[in-house]
Parts: structure tokens; C-alpha cells; sequence
């Protein structure tokens, strides 16, 4: 979403679309606002997908698989987001798969939305320096010591 909506704008986008009028949004109803406020360029993109439910799983900051628009107000404007919160967010955006670990494969594609070679070496490297407990994942704990440069 590269044209940031101003807050009215995205109240008014997220309003349309609560059809239920109980103030949450599905993932699904999410990604119809961001390609709404996405260029065609973006949308074309092979990621689009992946990044739309990034941004979901970023947003939803209490894990219940809804959004409501103060989670969207702290994914995009940062209103209020607390570190502690910020992290749960990319943890859970990241964990692909929902069972609270990152395996390589998703490592992998934390290291490729970080802008970072994600070659078969380095996600072997990263990992071991990583996985304190040897189990071959991360757990929550593990990926903050990573996120904070304490591993």
C-alpha cells in the first residue's frame, strides 16, 4: 500500500466495508482495502498476496483473525503500538503456518521481505545462531532475541 491513506480515508474505506456493523473486519474484507488504496503496478506483483496477509496478521495485534480499525490505526500510523505489540505482530505475521514457531521456510521469508539474500547458508546460519533450544525452530522468544541482535 504504497498511497497511505489519510485516517478519515481509511475510516470511511473500512466503514464500507463492515457490513456487519460490528466494527471488525475479516482478512478477506482487509485485503479488499489495501488493493483499494494499491496501484495496479502493486497489485500485479507476484507478492501481493503474501504481503496483503503479512499486513493482516501484522494488524491484528490480539490474534483473533479480525481487524478492527484501532488495529489499522496502529499498523499504519503507530498510533500507541507498544514494541512488545509491534513484535507479537510481525511474529504472527511471519509464522505462516499458525503453530507458533518459524521454520526455514519462513525465515526464508523473513529474510526476503527484509531485503536480505535468503540463500540456503544463510538461513542455515541465522538458524543455528538462533534456535537456542536445537528444536530446528523459533519460538517467540528465540525470534525477539533475533529481531533485537541478542542472539
Amino acid at each position: 500500500m504504497e498511497n497511505i491513506p489519510s485516517k478519515e480515508e481509511m475510516k470511511e474505506a473500512f466503514e464500507k466495508k463492515d457490513a456487519t456493523g460490528e466494527g471488525k473486519l475479516t482478512f478477506k474484507e482487509m485485503k479488499e482495502i489495501i488493493e483499494l488504496f494499491s496501484s495496479e503496478e502493486k497489485k500485479n506483483e507476484p507478492n501481493f498476496d503474501q504481503m496483503c496477509d503479512m499486513m493482516c496478521n501484522m494488524a491484528d495485534v490480539n490474534g483473533d483473525k479480525m481487524i478492527d480499525f484501532g488495529e489499522i490505526l496502529l499498523l499504519l500510523f503507530g498510533d500507541s503500538l507498544e514494541p512488545e505489540n509491534a513484535m507479537k505482530g510481525s511474529f504472527r505475521a511471519f509464522d505462516t503456518n499458525g503453530d507458533g514457531y518459524l521454520d526455514k521456510k519462513e525465515l526464508a521469508e523473513v529474510m526476503k521481505m527484509s531485503g536480505v539474500e535468503a540463500d540456503p547458508k544463510m538461513i542455515r546460519m541465522t538458524m543455528a545462531m538462533a534456535d537456542v533450544d536445537d528444536d530446528g525452530k523459533l519460538n517467540y522468544e528465540e525470534f525477539c532475541a533475533m529481531m533485537d541482535g541478542n542472539m
